[in-house]
């Protein structure tokens, strides 16, 4: 029985470990626009996080990992996007920075 409660003790703390995980990489996804690879991340250590297999479930931290994932989807959209919406201004843009150089 003790060697059962030790290893709920360590998945619950790997599932705390990933629920941070996700809200720091989603938050940080935010610093560059085309930070679309932390997006990715930050979904990844949500899903571990809320999934319910191994026991036991994710509680306290559970609104970390929610708006990790959140955060990620939002920026996994967002930025498409706007690459789409502004397209030909961004092409202006690398036309110009060619003549720069």
């Amino acid at each position: 029985m003790n060697d059962e409660s030790s290893n709920t003790g360590v998945v619950l703390g790997q599932k705390y470990a990933y629920a941070t995980a996700a809200l720091l990489v989603g938050i940080s996804s935010y610093i560059q626009l085309l930070g679309v690879e932390r997006a990715v991340l930050a979904i990844i250590f949500a899903w571990l996080a809320l999934r319910t297999q191994p026991e036991p479930r994710l509680e306290n931290r559970r609104v970390w990992a929610k708006l990790g994932l959140a955060l990620g989807l939002i920026m996994l959209v967002t930025v498409p996007v706007i690459l789409i919406a502004k397209f030909e201004f961004f092409r202006e843009l690398i036309a110009a920075m060619e003549k720069l150089q």
